[in-house]
């Protein structure tokens, strides 16, 4: 590199040797030795690591004395002459980072470097230490798979300040950050020559996309892979193999890969030696080793991927050569990926944990192990590929930089498994799953919300259906979840392929400017739209409005809040206002339904554009560019909400014609116009489950708008138009929940006001019920009082009475008789005081005509049923409303029968099996749905479910 005519070289005045090549606009890559000979590629070239820069770069020098600088479009790296220190700047001549003592390498030394640190600066990167925070400064890290609890060292430092650091190099090596000496970084290598990329400019997103550029996308895991996966117990055979898959279906869990231990074959594999399936353990008669009658053909026939464990070498060289560069070797796999295997899982044959040599007995002279895992991924990568034209999945508990291109990373246990995921997230290596911790539902929780999930087995026992009743529901609704999201996932994997972007987003990539973002641990993005938090319950909610996913309660950032998790969820998840998320309908492994249908998830609150990435999930076409992306784009404006859903651009096998959008808008107003594609679609009668075509369905009191509608054709330039559109321009503004302060839930809704509204009507509250009409009726007339406005939500309101009275079964004409105000129709000249007078007055009018017929001891009852109306998500006994209204059980009991006309039990079991209903129509999970009618037991909820409608909630489900 350092040979041709881009590059510098010069010798300091110590006798050290610097060679600089501008590798990118952005990019620097230096060399420090003492011979001034750099012909041979440094070590991330010949690994195939770094990339070759795809194109010149323009530079040029600038000298002054002994002050020589390389200026870029976008970089300026100021070197001096004499001690060979360098200086970063950006673009526009601000200092990013310098040397403060000069670099050194090739000598008997080692090799090593110094830069300055500026107080306020925080740095991140390093790969995975055990434990170690996301914030490195002030900790000593060791690049070392040797005396160190370490999964993945990588010599990856990314800078608050807007510069990044990667050391060229295989060979161990250590970092001080700011450990020693508090305002510098400090590198130091025992061996050989001095070689490292600086990268200037952005924040730490930026840095990582820049980095990614150097040394190469991530690779793309297959589709299914960021689904789950299930690691059998090692002594399992073909039988036990069977029997877990079986388990998985039967309870309609969701699962696409099931894996092995290395105990599946008859001896250990050492890369010199075919293996062969354990005989005993996993017998196949020679005569038919292939097909649907094998356990990999039933395993296929179930939806499921096999996946197979290797150990990995303990050194990259055995007796006869570098088992690392012998790709031969991938020839002893071919037979099993014919039968079909598809994934390998490298393993150590010690746990991580307990690779502890100690310092006296470490061998400085041993080759380097780092980037053993690698090498080997590459080499199976490369040969399945070859082989099938397919993606495996390979994935390793060990790694160094670059190994993101050819396998996903894991990790055993570990007290703080997320800080594993999130640290490699910041180090370039997006695709790291730990081993789920499924027997606590704050296990289940994070495992789900990982890039990639996997239970693991290993030597215990560790199946979902082996938990207690609650847990296997709670690993349910995850399960299924995950899979639901598995668009939005493979979305944001595409971005980390190609960008560095990591799925899971710790807070300092994510909110970079936000002072109190910037520290936390416990909490990160997954994805663009959604906010997880694990192991806490404390959260903290940046700029803009968010929504609790399991309880669609409405939160004002910036805000510390302590969290309830429900006991159907195992942690925080929250939805950012505006948020656009893409799902699958319920399945059981990925491409079990074809993908014409789709789920589209919309989130009103803020301008939001999103990209939906596609590719078959299976292949190597979207290297090739076979791949489709639709740009999903929704904006308020003066009349109110819009969606527009872009056609698709590109293509990739087997992609279909034409997709069908189920959209779901979580919202709690009501338009007053639904139009798609300019046409005015009719409101269709009730809260249908399934509008029909041209129909739209709002139901108030779950917030959810459902429509249906067909995207255009492939290869059609034609977008598909959502227009929600409401009667005035304030409404539009103020039906969105509005600021609250110091994270409080947000103020309501108009739709919020409605239910208000009912519940006064429904218990008898004059008061309430007029309150809440009051202030729906200003709120829907606000900035807008013209004739058809008001005649508009006069009507809506009368249609609200209706509805309100007749699940009394009364009629509106019985209750309010010959009253005038029932026969007023608001005219040309009438305002809108006079109009809502008239509704006021029969408000009034159906609750006395109410409570009349309840008689004068009413107010007892009103009361109990307010409880109940307001508190269905409790569990609600009749000894327990009597004490909160000071009276005798009994003597409720029996005022509640006369008044009612049932039992309390009978009225409480109504409301909840009513509320259920309508939340399962709109889509709600069987264990959310049993947590909101306040059942603690799903399974108990499912029995009382049943027998009051006759079908199970599964079945009332859409």
């Amino acid at each position: 590199m350092c040979s041709n005519r881009d590059s510098i070289i010069f010798q300091t005045a110590s006798g050290s040797s610097l060679c600089v090549v501008p590798v990118a606009p952005h990019t620097f890559h230096i060399r420090v030795n003492r011979t001034g000979l750099f012909e041979a590629p440094t070590p991330l070239t010949r690994l195939g690591i770094a990339v070759p820069p795809s194109s010149p770069v323009n530079w040029h020098t600038e000298n002054a004395g002994d002050v020589l600088r390389l200026i870029t479009d976008e970089a300026i790296l100021q070197l001096d002459r004499r001690t060979g220190n360098a200086s970063l700047y950006d673009k526009s001549d601000n200092m990013l980072t310098r040397q403060t003592q000069p670099p050194y390498g090739g000598g008997a030394d080692g090799f090593g470097a110094q830069f300055a640190l500026s107080e306020d600066e925080r740095l991140y990167g390093l790969g995975d230490q055990y434990d170690a925070p996301l914030m490195k400064r002030g900790r000593v890290i060791s690049i070392s798979l040797r005396g160190n609890r370490v999964h993945a060292p990588v010599p990856l430092l990314l800078s608050s300040k807007g510069w990044a650091l990667l050391v060229d190099t295989d060979a161990e090596h250590e970092f001080d950050v700011g450990r020693s000496s508090p305002d510098e970084l400090r590198f130091h290598g025992r061996r050989g020559e001095l070689a490292y990329y600086l990268i200037a400019g952005g924040t730490l997103a930026e840095l990582l996309g820049k980095q990614a550029l150097l040394t190469g996308p991530s690779v793309l895991l297959p589709l299914w892979a960021y689904g789950l996966s299930f690691i059998c117990n090692q002594q399992a055979a073909a039988r036990d193999l069977i029997e877990d898959a079986l388990k998985f279906r039967r309870e309609g869990i969701p699962c696409d890969m099931i894996g092995l231990e290395p105990t599946w074959m008859d001896r250990p594999f050492d890369y010199e030696a075919p293996v062969r399936w354990h005989p005993e353990k996993f017998y196949i008669p020679q005569w038919m080793p292939e097909g649907a009658h094998t356990f990999m053909g039933a395993l296929q026939t179930m939806g499921f991927k096999l996946s197979l464990g290797l150990y990995l070498p303990e050194s990259p060289r055995d007796g006869t050569g570098s088992v690392t560069d012998n790709p031969t070797w991938y020839d002893y796999l071919k037979t099993f990926v014919a039968q079909g295997v598809q994934g390998f899982k490298l393993c150590t044959s010690v746990p991580i944990q307990e690779q502890r040599v100690p310092a006296d007995q470490e061998d400085e002279d041993a080759a380097s192990t780092l980037t053993i895992a690698g090498s080997i991924g590459k080499v199976i990568q490369e040969g399945y590929a070859g082989q099938t034209g397919k993606r495996p999945i390979i994935y390793t508990p060990v790694g160094y930089t670059g190994v993101n291109k050819y396998a996903a990373m894991w990790s055993g246990g570990r007290n703080q498994p997320h800080l594993s995921v999130l640290s490699l997230g910041l180090s370039g290596i997006p695709n790291m799953g730990v081993d789920m911790n499924l027997h606590n539902p704050a296990g289940i929780h994070f495992g789900f919300f990982q890039p990639w999930s996997k239970v693991n087995s290993w030597a215990y026992w560790r199946h979902p259906l082996l938990l207690d009743t609650d847990l296997l529901a709670i690993f349910k609704t995850y399960a299924k979840l995950r899979y639901r999201l598995l668009p939005y996932i493979y979305s944001a994997a595409s971005v980390a392929a190609r960008t560095g972007l990591p799925i899971a987003r710790a807070m300092p990539l994510a909110y970079p400017e936000d002072a109190a973002a910037v520290p936390l641990q416990n909490q990160y993005m997954f994805g663009d739209e959604l906010l997880v938090a694990v192991f806490t319950d404390q959260v903290y909610l940046p700029d803009g409005e968010w929504i609790d996913y399991w309880t669609g309660d409405k939160y004002a950032g910036p805000a510390h809040i302590a969290y309830r998790t429900p006991p159907h969820a195992g942690g925080p998840l929250f939805v950012r206002a505006g948020a656009i998320v893409p799902m699958w309908p319920d399945m059981e492994h990925a491409g079990q339904k074809p993908p014409d249908q789709m789920e589209l998830h919309l989130y009103p609150g803020s301008d939001r554009q999103y990209s939906l990435y596609e590719d078959d999930g299976v292949t190597l076409g979207y290297l090739r560019g076979e791949s489709a992306a639709t740009d999903i784009v929704c904006k308020h404006k003066r009349d109110g909400y819009h969606v527009e859903i872009g056609p698709r651009i590109g293509h990739f096998r087997d992609m279909k014609e034409q997709r069908h959008w189920n959209l779901f808008i979580h919202t709690r107003d009501k338009p007053a116009i639904v139009k798609v594609n300019g046409e005015q679609w009719r409101e269709a009668a009730g809260a249908r489950k399934d509008p029909a075509p041209s129909l739209w369905s709002f139901n108030r009191r779950a917030g959810l708008i459902r429509l249906s509608i067909h995207e255009a054709a492939a290869g059609s330039p034609q977008s598909t138009r959502l227009e929600l559109i409401y009667s005035a321009e304030k409404e539009a503004r103020r039906s969105e929940p509005q600021p609250a302060r110091n994270g409080s839930k947000a103020r309501k809704t108009s739709g919020e006001i409605e239910k208000e509204l009912e519940i006064g009507l429904e218990t008898g509250d004059e008061a309430k019920a007029l309150s809440a009409l009051e202030q729906w009726w200003e709120a829907r007339t606000a900035g807008d009082r013209s004739p058809e406005n008001i005649r508009e939500h006069w009507l809506y309101m009368n249609g609200l009475f209706v509805r309100s009275v007749e699940r009394k079964g009364r009629t509106l004409s019985e209750m309010l008789g010959e009253e005038p105000s029932y026969r007023f129709q608001p005219g040309p000249d009438d305002g809108a005081e006079q109009a809502y007078e008239t509704l006021a007055q029969m408000a009034k009018s159906i609750v006395e005509y109410d409570n009349k017929q309840r008689g004068r001891t009413n107010e007892i009852v009103r009361r109990a049923t307010g409880i109940i109306m307001q508190e269905l998500d409790q569990e609600l006994s009749l000894q327990a409303v009597a004490d909160r209204l000071h009276l005798n059980s009994s003597y409720l009991s029996r005022r509640f029968k006369k008044e009612i006309g049932k039992s309390f039990s009978d009225y409480v079991l109504e409301k909840k099996m009513e509320l259920a209903k309508e939340l399962l129509l709109t889509g709600s999970t069987v264990n959310a749905t049993a947590d909101r009618t306040g059942f603690k037991e799903a399974s108990y909820f499912i029995r009382v479910f049943r027998k009051y409608w006759g079908v199970t909630p599964g079945e009332m489900k859409p």
